[in-house]
């Protein structure tokens, strides 16, 4: 068995969360404290609930609705009681547009964000420029690179070629950042290679015989045919379910049996915007969207070179090839504990928002702040995220069932409260509801309006949808604080009980 290790030259196999992200998060818990007792609500150090947001994928309408959330959040003066936050697709655009900034939520940067967003895109010729620049630098070069390249320009108007592990220094004045992409199940898709970095890998399965009898034979498969769910953070970037991490700078390098073999260079936030962005070639984007958005920057200059360089890329259709660390590490080196069952593997492909980071145990998390940007049913990430959590024997409220009625005409915000000790309370928000539109009709219409697959959003459709965002946080903002109450409380309860 592969044996742990604190170097970034090798595979870290742990359900724990690293040292590094461990002293990140007391120091800002230190500092929810002092917003607390800003509040006078006080408490020991040890009282501090663990508080997540999380953003759900959806394209621009989530990167948009993100933003709204926080700026809201901010305006509230509840964004010092975030410990995480979480994102998946265009949440994570957000995100990584707020990160640039060290000190973003104590500074304005959310106001810049949005401005930026409303204003012209960037210079196709420097979008081009970069990619032949990437080309130049990277023997990969493939689809993945022009996706992200034109998210950076046509949705956040940036591009922004800082790395991830550049944030690992950073003092704790903002919450910590998980940034997730899923794994695509290759045998569905018509792509040859998926965008996100967990797409790289082959989808065998283990026999369903083996994992019930927990027996792992010598020749049992790679671990990347049970993963799901990949995470990035400052310091570490790897599967949440399996247990299995490298360093951040590590994450484009050359792994061979838990061994670095080549080292390569760190990808930049406009890589990470466009793995993370998994929608492209997962088959919900075909190839004429992505054909009609490659002969956009045929405008922006260098006819020659495109036609010649991401043309038969198209042709092909061929996406991402990041070098997959998980590479002849065999599923023995591994506790039976840690197989996701097939159904978990399953459900997690149906999950849309970036549950199974935050719900990993040594996270610690009291309460998840949801909010669902999806375009379609807005409970289908809140049930299909309870049914992986019990698969994994995770701790996940209860969720009523008959919810389910409500998805065309949803409230603006639903309260799962945890019943046992280590259960966190979930609020569920959904962007569009019966709190900041009129009726089901005005729903369905906002729904249809801002859909995932279309041109960038105008500077008053950007306006419009962050306003109602604003609205959902601005509305419960009594609720929150409510839950963050209750959620110290809670904290307190279990530690009396302890002793």
């Amino acid at each position: 068995m592969l044996k742990q290790t604190d170097t970034s030259e090798t595979v870290r196999l742990s359900q724990s969360i690293n040292d590094e992200e461990i002293k990140y998060v007391m120091v800002r818990k230190t500092l929810i404290k002092e917003w607390l007792n800003s509040l006078e609500i006080y408490c020991e150090l040890e009282d501090v609930p663990n508080i997540a947001l999380l953003g759900s994928g959806g394209g621009e309408r989530a990167a948009v609705g993100m933003l709204g959330s926080l700026f809201q959040l901010e305006q509230d003066n509840l964004l010092g009681s975030l410990l995480y936050m979480c994102g998946v697709s265009g949440t994570t655009w957000c995100m990584s547009s707020l990160y640039s900034d060290l000190d973003w939520s104590l500074n304005k940067r959310c106001d810049e964000v949005i401005e930026k967003l409303k204003g012209p895109t960037v210079d196709l010729k420097k979008a081009v420029d970069w990619l032949k620049q990437w080309k130049d630098s990277d023997q990969d070069f493939n689809l993945t690179d022009f996706w992200r390249a034109f998210t950076a320009c046509y949705f956040m108007k940036e591009m922004d070629t800082r790395r991830l592990s550049e944030e690992a220094h950073r003092n704790s004045t903002n919450p910590y950042p998980i940034y997730s992409a899923i794994e695509l199940d290759r045998n569905k898709q018509h792509c040859t290679k998926g965008d996100c970095y967990a797409a790289f890998m082959q989808t065998r399965k283990l026999r369903t015989s083996e994992l019930k009898s927990g027996v792992i034979p010598d020749n049992s498969p790679p671990l990347f045919s049970v993963a799901v769910w990949f995470e990035m953070t400052p310091h570490e970037c790897g599967f949440s379910g399996l247990g299995a991490f490298i360093d951040t700078s590590c994450l484009r390098c050359k792994f061979e049996g838990g061994i670095m073999t080549e080292k390569r260079k760190e990808m930049d936030m406009v890589l990470l915007q466009g793995i993370c962005g998994s929608v492209i070639a997962d088959g919900q984007m075909d190839i004429a969207y992505v054909g009609k958005k490659i002969w956009d920057l045929l405008f922006g200059g260098s006819i020659i070179w495109i036609v010649q360089n991401i043309f038969p890329l198209l042709i092909k259709w061929e996406w991402g090839t990041t070098s997959n660390f998980l590479f002849k590490l065999y599923a023995r080196s591994f506790a039976r504990s840690l197989y996701p069952p097939p159904l978990a593997r399953s459900l997690a492909l149906k999950m849309n928002s970036p549950y199974p980071p935050i719900l990993r145990p040594s996270r610690e998390v009291d309460l998840i702040i949801s909010l669902d940007f999806s375009e379609e049913d807005p409970f289908e990430t809140v049930f299909s995220s309870k049914q992986y959590a019990d698969e994994l024997k995770l701790p996940f409220p209860p969720v009523d069932e008959r919810m389910r009625e409500e998805k065309d005409h949803p409230q603006d915000c639903y309260v799962f409260e945890g019943q046992l000790p280590k259960q966190p309370t979930i609020m569920h928000m959904p962007l569009f509801n019966l709190q900041n539109c009129q009726d089901e009709q005005e729903i369905k219409k906002e729904s249809e309006k801002y859909t995932t697959f279309q041109q960038p959003y105008s500077a008053p459709m950007i306006e419009h949808l962050l306003e109602k965002a604003k609205a959902n946080m601005r509305n419960n903002r009594d609720r929150i604080l409510g839950q963050i109450i209750m959620a110290v409380q809670r904290r307190k309860n279990r530690k009396s009980v302890a002793q």
